[in-house]
This record gives C-alpha cells, structure tokens and sequence, in this order.
C-alpha cells in the first residue's frame, strides 16, 4: 500500500507541476493554431477551385457561342423560323439564373481570396434576344417581299407591253386593210 500511494504522490507531483500544466497549454495552445491554420489553407484552397472552375467555365463557353454564331452565319439562307426559339428562350433564362447564382459565390470566394470582384458585362435578356431575332427575320422576309414585288411588277409592264405592241400592230395591220377597201 506504501508504493502505491508513493506512486499516487509522484503521478500528481508530476501533474499538478506547473511546468506539466504550461507544457500541455502550449500544447493545446499550437495544436489549436495548427488546426485552424490548415482549416484556413483548404477553405483557401477550395475558393480557388471556385475562381478557377468559373474561369475555365467563362472560356467554355464563351467558345461554345463563338462557335454557334459562326455555325449560324454559315448557315444563313433563307432559313425559316422554327418553334425552338421558345425552347431556347426558355433554356436562356435558366442558365442566366444559374450564373447568376454562380457568380455570387464565385464573387465571395474571390473576396475571400483578397481578389477584386470581377466587372461582369449587363445580359440581355431572353425576351430581347428574342424579339431581336423576331426583329431579324421580319427584315428578311421584307427584304424578300419587297424583291419580289418588284420581279412581279417588273413582268406584269413587260406583259403590258407586249399587249399594247400586239394591239397596236393589229390596230395598224386592220387599219391598213380598211384603207385598201376604199
């Protein structure tokens, strides 16, 4: 019994030894730092995924309508409108939703990264994309109007013509034959 109270005596001698007590609170005390230093690192870490992932989303597509706008200026001819515009109107305004969504958290993180916001230009709307290709056709068909009204007029006075070249030869060669009568 004597050895287990000397060493119940020397356990707490060792923990109840200021030096033990400031030893395990600089312990804790960087163990603390630590944690909180490496949590910071990966939220860090984590917002530059973000920056990155909405950078690399910008360049995708900005090419993907860079293509899809040469892909329609070489198929300009004559095409008509077709019931998709709805369909991509309506597709427009969830993915302007969904950015906008996305680029305010792409904003907090580059905050918390110490980055300026960016400048994001103003987006026309779907309503205006389109009536501005409503606004595009309704030209084209004009156009073609106007052209053909003028093909038409153009044949309806070369008819004209002929008809009064063939009346006034028949007025002339009828003419001519009454006069010989007499």
């Amino acid at each position: 019994m004597d050895r287990v109270k000397s060493q119940a005596a020397v356990v707490s001698q060792l923990l109840f030894d200021p030096k033990t007590a400031g030893a395990y609170k600089d312990v804790f005390a960087l163990t603390g730092k630590i944690i909180k230093e490496v949590a910071l690192l990966g939220w860090l870490f984590i917002c530059s995924v973000l920056v990155f992932g909405a950078w690399f989303s910008d360049i995708a597509i900005a090419s993907g309508r860079n293509a899809r706008e040469w892909w329609q200026t070489q198929q300009q001819g004559g095409e008509a409108v077709d019931g998709n515009q709805a369909a991509a109107a309506t597709g427009q305004a969830f993915l302007d939703a969904s950015q906008n969504g996305a680029n305010f958290l792409i904003d907090k993180a580059r905050e918390q990264l110490g980055l300026d916001k960016l400048e994001r230009p103003a987006k026309t709307s779907a309503v205006d994309t389109v009536k501005s290709q409503a606004k595009t056709v309704a030209e084209k068909v004009s156009t073609a109007a106007s052209t053909t009204v003028d093909k038409v007029a153009a044949v309806a006075k070369d008819a004209n013509e002929a008809v009064n070249k063939e009346v006034s030869t028949t007025k002339e060669a009828s003419e001519s034959s009454v006069a010989e009568k007499h």
